[in-house]
């Protein structure tokens, strides 16, 4: 029986086969932002080089890509949703209208009608030499039990073909059907409704698993993610590493392999030849917006320990940092709590040479964005009187896609100052590298080389302490 719905009910997606790839989220961000920017009338359209006008043809079709899977995606979903819909009443008659046990018992007879069609064909097949096993048992009850189900049943022949196929599956797995009857039919059908359960929870739990529908909707699911991401591979490639690593939302992957470090000036340490494996890395410095959200989420008890310089507690226990600076990197912020942030978001530190790899990269600039000093570059050497938002200098970026790491604020590595690398600060005093400048530091401060120290320790319970540090994190692929 087969009713049409005028009412939309919300569609509970099929959770089986369906691959939830990690650039899930950035999928979405692709196919919205996939539209093109049309210049003001009368305006000409800028020139682009024959390498540019490549990496945008590339996109054009990408995003064209996104947009024909998506259409496809919107097709199978209305199809799998209206199945839905369709099929509700009939597990209504299954399962709590008032004649559900006359309906299920015709279910019953039919196929208990069929059960010596079955045994006939099992002995058929064991007289060939051909000794059934579960499946082949079952596949014989599927086929026998299919036309008389059909014309039996008064549910629609979707639902009624998939009882059919459970009641064989249940019953196939005996090891001869010589003692079936009518109560194990009646026995394998009640296993199939769970009492009181709804009917959106029993297609997720069960019925949709095994629908063309379903595999239809999951296989354009899959196209589109697909889609999506090779869209965001053109849109934003310093997400990806060469082996295929995808860096986190917000973050940039640094490739692993050899890098030549140094020699680092300021507190100077010799030249280093080091292997890393690939990272990733926040494209830019933790804010200061980011950072409340981190304090406003911790226990009271711990929130105070955790505020940086000039922050207070309100009196609703939420942070108040100051005004008008929530898009630029925190500052004052201690070793401690820097860690506990980045332990906080599923990150950590990095060391003192992913920093200075993600800075200066393979090829060893002495400035984020090359070997020449741009003055107009980063947030340093008197650009500015104080801090700047985060992202100001877009065409600053270093070789694999960071903002600013040269000035605007000091960063914390997780490297003592005799070049270990820590998670925790041990006992004692200790000095932690700091790297990248700041706002109040000149050129020579500025560099992809510099390195300086910072004790690790309450670095800012002094009055007198007022080095600006802020950081940003990394993680492991």
């Amino acid at each position: 029986m087969m009713t049409c719905k005028t009412r939309r009910r919300t569609l509970f997606l099929p959770i089986v086969r369906v691959v939830a790839l990690g650039a899930c989220a950035q999928l979405v961000q692709a196919d919205l932002l996939a539209q093109q920017q049309v210049p003001p009338a009368g305006q000409d359209e800028p020139q682009l080089s024959p390498i540019e006008a490549k990496a945008q043809a590339e996109r054009d079709a990408a995003e064209l890509a996104v947009a024909a899977a998506r259409e496809q995606l919107n097709d199978r979903y209305d199809s799998l949703e209206s199945l839905l819909l369709d099929l509700e009443d009939d597990y209504a008659l299954l399962t709590t209208s008032a004649q559900a046990a006359t309906h299920r018992n015709a279910l019953v007879v039919a196929m208990s009608d069929s059960l010596p069609a079955a045994r006939a064909r099992l002995v058929a097949l064991a007289a060939q030499g051909r000794r059934p096993n579960r499946n082949a048992r079952a596949r014989v009850l599927s086929d026998v039990f299919a036309d008389p189900v059909a014309q039996s049943s008064t549910v629609d022949p979707r639902l009624a073909s998939w009882i059919a196929d459970q009641v064989a599956t249940d019953l196939g797995s005996r090891g001869t059907l010589d003692d079936v009857g009518s109560t194990e039919v009646l026995r394998a059908l009640g296993k199939i409704f769970v009492p009181g359960e709804s009917w959106h929870l029993f297609w997720n739990r069960a019925f949709h698993v095994d629908l063309a529908e379903a595999g239809d909707w999951a296989a354009a699911q899959q196209r589109y993610e697909e889609a999506g991401l090779a869209l965001d591979r053109l849109r934003q490639p310093e997400r990806y590493g060469p082996r295929g690593e995808i860096a986190p939302a917000g973050m940039v992957v640094v490739p692993g392999g050899s890098y030549e470090l140094g020699p680092g000036t300021g507190y100077k340490r010799s030249i280093q030849q080091v292997s890393l494996k690939s990272f990733a890395m926040d494209r830019r410095e933790v804010t200061q917006r980011e950072y409340k959200t981190f304090i406003d989420a911790q226990e009271r008890s711990v929130q105070r320990e955790l505020l940086p310089r000039d922050w207070f507690l309100n009196g609703l226990g939420l942070s108040e940092p100051p005004e008008g600076l929530a898009n630029h990197p925190v500052i004052y912020v201690s070793f401690d709590q820097a860690a506990a942030y980045a332990a906080w978001a599923g990150k950590r530190l990095p060391t003192e040479n992913e920093w200075e790899a993600a800075a200066a990269g393979t090829a060893g600039w002495a400035y984020p964005w090359g070997n020449g000093w741009r003055s107009n570059q980063c947030n340093g050497a008197g650009a500015s009187a104080g801090t700047l938002p985060v992202e100001s200098f877009p065409h600053a970026t270093s070789g694999a896609g960071c903002f600013d790491m040269a000035g605007n604020v000091w960063e914390w590595t997780s490297t003592l100052e005799d070049e270990s690398d820590i998670s925790t600060l041990p006992d004692g005093p200790v000095n932690v590298i700091i790297r990248g400048g700041s706002f109040r530091d000149d050129r020579d401060r500025l560099t992809s080389r510099y390195r300086w120290i910072a004790p690790g320790h309450a670095t800012f319970a002094h009055p007198l302490y007022d080095r600006p540090i802020g950081f940003r994190c990394a993680a492991d692929l």
